[in-house]
């Protein structure tokens, strides 16, 4: 007896494609998912990056490190 109601056929009629390319579709889905996570890092490090940049050292910044020494 042939089951027609398999995995495989029933993913077919869904999807218009075989269980395989279900899985390998859904297997690029997370590679692309992946690296705009990773853009997404990137970005925010050349933000934090440029920010550095436009800090300015001579600013006067009280880091409260002296007040343990003033008498």
């Amino acid at each position: 007896m042939i089951n027609d109601n398999d995995s495989l056929a029933r993913t077919a009629h869904a999807f218009g494609m075989t269980d395989l390319e279900f899985e390998e579709r859904s297997r690029i889905e997370a590679e692309v998912a992946a690296q705009q996570v990773i853009r997404q890092w990137q970005e925010q490090e050349d933000a934090d990056r440029q920010a550095l940049k436009e800090f300015s050292e001579s600013e006067d910044i009280d880091w409260g490190f002296h007040d343990q020494h003033d008498f």
